[in-house]
């Protein structure tokens, strides 16, 4: 008799995400470049025919559905622009009851978290750390070490990804190198959501 029960078994490939794997997706520079604090300096990198990668996201999509789980492996390259590290886009689910955990697997990073208030809180991730993000709350993170950042997330499959109200307001924190230690700053260009 055959079971009915359904079951996904992947491996974390470290720097090469999972595997297998069912979608990929790559951010580079010009995917970002509204994103940055200093926009002048990624067109001037752009302009030079240079478009480094700055993410790679694996993902083990389900369908939308109330109870399934979606698998993701973000790998985030180490680099700056300027002095502020590489990051994700960042986002708020568009289900706003929806949660999200991050396990880190290799690398030292930071995640931003910011309500629609635009009141921030951030939480190291590093190998074995484990990181709630609680409902309506964005989140963003950012490789702050020397070689790549690899993280695993597990998140409601119908949770939805809200990019654009982070392209248009802004995360009200910045993490940019301060006497060669990352440090968590104001953003000048942050807009507060009226």
């Amino acid at each position: 008799m055959a079971s009915s029960i359904t079951y996904l078994t992947t491996t974390i490939d470290g720097a090469r995400g999972l595997k297998p794997y069912k979608r990929k997706l790559t951010r580079r520079l010009s995917d970002l470049r509204g994103y940055f604090l200093n926009k002048g300096l990624v067109e001037e990198i752009l302009s030079k025919g240079e478009n480094p990668i700055i993410y790679e996201v694996y993902e083990i999509p389900q369908e939308p559905t109330d109870g399934l789980l979606s698998i993701g492996c973000t790998v985030i390259y180490p680099g700056k622009v300027g002095d502020e590290y590489y990051f994700t886009k960042g986002h708020f689910h568009t289900k706003e009851s929806a949660s999200e955990v991050y396990i880190g697997v290799e690398g030292e990073g930071i995640i931003l978290m910011q309500n629609k208030e635009g009141e921030t809180a951030y939480s190291r991730i590093e190998p074995n750390v484990i990181v709630y993000i609680p409902p309506g709350v964005a989140h963003r993170t950012i490789n702050v070490g020397s070689g790549k950042l690899v993280f695993l997330a597990v998140y409601p499959s119908d949770a939805g990804h809200d990019y654009g109200s982070i392209e248009k307001l802004g995360f009200a924190k910045l993490v940019v190198e301060r006497d060669g230690k990352p440090e968590v700053v104001d953003n000048p260009n942050y807009v507060k959501a009226s």
